[in-house]
Order: C-alpha cells, then sequence, then structure tokens
C-alpha cells in the first residue's frame, strides 16, 4: 500500500474548529499530495471542493449516534473513511478514522452518549484520532482507553496573509465567557485609547450574554474569524482547552500578537510564540493583554517567535501526517 495511490472519502463537513474549516483544508493538501479525493458532506455548508455525496440530515442523526446504514454501502469503493465532528458512521468493509476535535462532549456529564458512541467505533475497528498530546490523555481518561489506541494528528491551519489593516481586538471565547466579561471594561478602553474596536467571536448562546452585559464590544460569529485576522491588531483567545486553537495558530502564523488562556493544550502548542494568562487571576491577565496590545518591542518578539512554530500546523503539514494514518488504518483493517 505505501507505494501506491490511497483512495480517501472525506466528510468537508464536521470541524468544530475556531476557524471552521480545517477539513477543508486538508482535502486541499491532500489533493496537492496526489491523494485520490472522494469528497463527502454531511451537512450542509460552504465548500472549497464540490462534494460528491451528501447525506440527508434524519441520516447523519443516526450516524450521531453510531447508528443506522453502513456509510460504505452510500459511498465509491475507498480505501479508508475519515471524519470528523459528531458523526461516526458504522462500516461495514472500510477502515474509519475518526478525528476527534471536541472534548466537552466527553467531559460533560449530560452528554455521556458521546463517549459510548466512540467505544463502540474503537471496538468495530475505527482509529480514533485527537489533536494534541493534552487532548489525547483527555480522551485516554474519559473513556478509559490505552494512549496507544489513539493517534495525534494536529488539524489544519490556514496559512494567511499579514493583516492589511489594524482595527480590531479580536477576542475569541470558547467555554469561559464570564472571564471574558470581568475583563471586557479594561479591554474595551485599552482599544479605545489605540483606536480600535474589539470584536468577540462565539456562540450564539455566548454572544448573546456578551451583547446584554458587554454592549461596547462587537460580537460576531464564528465563521468571521478568517475575515477579521486580515484586519486584527491583537488577538486575545480564551478557552476551556476543550478544542485546538486554531485561531491563535493562524494568528501567530500572520505575525499576530497572541494571548491565551494557560490550558494544557495551550502551553503544549502556544508556549514561547504567545502570552498565555490563568484564568483565576485576572488583574495579571489583564495586565499581560494590555502589554500584547501596547508594547512594540514585545509585538515585534512575539510576531518573531510565532511564524516558525505556525509551520507545524500548516495543511501540508496535517496532510503528510494524516496520509500515514490512513495507510496505517488499512495496514491494521486488513489483518
Amino acid at each position: 500500500m505505501s507505494s501506491l495511490v490511497i483512495r480517501v472519502a472525506i466528510d468537508l463537513d464536521g470541524s468544530l474548529e475556531p476557524m471552521g474549516d480545517t477539513m477543508n483544508e486538508l482535502a486541499m493538501a491532500l489533493l496537492d499530495r496526489g491523494v485520490d479525493l472522494v469528497p463527502f458532506a454531511s451537512a450542509r455548508g460552504h465548500h472549497r471542493i464540490t462534494p460528491q455525496r451528501t447525506f440527508p440530515a434524519p441520516l447523519t442523526q443516526l450516524w450521531r449516534r453510531g447508528h443506522g446504514p453502513a456509510i460504505d454501502r452510500l459511498l465509491p469503493t475507498v480505501d479508508v473513511i475519515h471524519v470528523a465532528g459528531r458523526q461516526v458512521p458504522p462500516t461495514l468493509h472500510t477502515p474509519l478514522v475518526v478525528s476527534v476535535d471536541d472534548l466537552r462532549p466527553l467531559i460533560d456529564s449530560d452528554e455521556s452518549a458521546r463517549g459510548a458512541q466512540l467505544q463502540l467505533a474503537v471496538a468495530r475497528g475505527a482509529i480514533l484520532v485527537a489533536t494534541s498530546y493534552a487532548a489525547r490523555r483527555r480522551v485516554v481518561g474519559a473513556l478509559g482507553l490505552d494512549a496507544r489506541d489513539i493517534a495525534v494528528a494536529f488539524p489544519a491551519v490556514p496559512t494567511l496573509s499579514p493583516p492589511h489593516h489594524a482595527r480590531h481586538v479580536v477576542v475569541s471565547v470558547t467555554g469561559v465567557v464570564d472571564q471574558f466579561l470581568a475583563m471586557a471594561p479594561a479591554i474595551v478602553h485599552c482599544a479605545r485609547e489605540l483606536n480600535l474596536t474589539v470584536v468577540a467571536l462565539a456562540s450564539r448562546e455566548a454572544g448573546h450574554k456578551i451583547r446584554t452585559q458587554a454592549p461596547d464590544v462587537i460580537v460576531a460569529p464564528r465563521d468571521r474569524a478568517r475575515h477579521l485576522l486580515g484586519e486584527a491588531h491583537t488577538v486575545i483567545h480564551l478557552s476551556d482547552g476543550a478544542r485546538f486553537p486554531s485561531l491563535p495558530i493562524a494568528a501567530v502564523g500572520c505575525g499576530l500578537p497572541v494571548v491565551a488562556t494557560s490550558t494544557d493544550v495551550n502551553r503544549e502548542l502556544l508556549e514561547g510564540c504567545a502570552d498565555l494568562i490563568a484564568e483565576n487571576d485576572p488583574s495579571e491577565a489583564l495586565a499581560v493583554i494590555v502589554r500584547a496590545m501596547t508594547d512594540e518591542v514585545h509585538r515585534r518578539l512575539l510576531a518573531s517567535a510565532g511564524r516558525p512554530r505556525a509551520q507545524d500546523f500548516t495543511p501540508d503539514v496535517a496532510a503528510q501526517r494524516y496520509e500515514g494514518l490512513y495507510r496505517d488504518a488499512v495496514a491494521s483493517w486488513s489483518r
């Protein structure tokens, strides 16, 4: 298999990363590597590649629970199938690779079905892929699996051009909205002194809370992240550590100063190229944020450290890693 072209069916939807389209980025890079790709869509979204097959919502709802008809009955013949997000369809004759890119359902006691879904997939022979080593440790703890049962591969983070006009302080809020609200007035005050606005990328529920309690903050959906990075002055990533930090990685890659919550995954991936702040010390966190916004020497240091680090997460690197995982999955399935 190693010397032959491998044929992969890949779900263009499902990614829950802040940049929103990591599976599309991966698919484009796989095509560039000569992988024979069968792209499909499990939801209605905007795709850079035209999917060869789409599936109705009732069917994908069954797949979210690990049930329903085998997906390889509904696709052309392929060597391996790759899904992300919440879709974990059964297969009959084809190995399945599942990217686990959101840990919150594994931690939340109200969503125990997600853990059972992934355990069932592993029992059927699927390969789980965590997005970092810190994430793998949490998946191991949540599912009771051996670390050797879970691969690690970074999602494909797009390489963006440097900002063309610094207009905003962009704040990504994921799971820690109260932390942001405690600091929002001071961040807005500092931004105004620099003639900047503060834009928060947040979920619908968190966005409503921010609009209510911090009316001077502009709230935008996460799918605006790529556009807003083109107008960013500083990026603040406030996170509970449940998802891969694709937005701050894209930000450091285009030379932006980044401040991020000091979670396990952020320490693993961002330490040395971004300022990390503790969630339980708002006064110290604010001092770090203000420094990243106003100290030009420090901003240049962060930018110079960030660009080379971002090279570890490019679509080309992700595609090389995933092609290896696909071949491993085929080899394991055939034994």
